[in-house]
């Protein structure tokens, strides 16, 4: 079970990731002081169905289009947040992606959304080796969760915003700019 303040590492379809329940402030707090960011910042969400953005985020025709042709994938897409979300987070806008990997959909499944951010540190890639991710942090989180049968990608996902208008790239990742441009035509 994963209670309030619990960190686990679960793998995705791209790169492992922090992970804690979706409104758990301490927990938060513990994913910012193992990756060495002194100022927190607000950290993606992980969905396993559609259905659950409904009490976090407005979706616009760009974001739908993009979610059915990229959804469970490589795509982290940023909404504008609902008026309830913001309440409880005051967070104007928000990442959100639906990973293609059935540990974090199962975990999802069981908790609700969650909050998951890559397993960089500064200026550093993202640690992807399950070795050398137990030796650094095993002592620090529950449960660290095994790749198992999925294959890994050393790429994390492509980060847009379509909050404005037209499309912005705010991290180049799996899924090029003219692919996405083409998709929301």
């Amino acid at each position: 079970m994963m209670y309030k303040g619990d960190i686990i590492i679960i793998p995705t379809d791209t790169v492992f990731g922090f992970a804690s329940l979706l409104h758990d402030q301490e927990g938060l707090k513990k994913i910012n002081h193992l990756k060495g960011i002194k100022k927190p910042q607000p950290i993606p969400i992980l969905i396993s169905n559609v259905n659950q953005l409904k009490e976090i985020a407005v979706i616009n025709r760009k974001s739908e289009l993009l979610m059915r042709k990229y959804w469970p994938g490589h795509l982290t897409i940023i909404f504008k947040t609902t008026p309830e979300f913001f309440e409880k987070t005051k967070e104007e806008t928000v990442a959100i992606r639906m990973p293609k990997h059935p540990i974090p959909l199962k975990l999802i499944d069981m908790y609700g959304p969650l909050r998951v951010t890559s397993l960089t540190l500064p200026e550093e890639k993202p640690i992807n080796e399950f070795k050398a991710i137990e030796k650094q942090f095993k002592k620090h989180v529950k449960e660290i969760y095994p790749q198992g049968q999925i294959p890994k990608s050393d790429q994390s996902s492509t980060i847009v915003d379509v909050t404005k208008r037209g499309l912005k790239i705010v991290r180049p990742g799996a899924i090029s700019e003219a692919e996405l441009l083409e998709t929301i035509k």
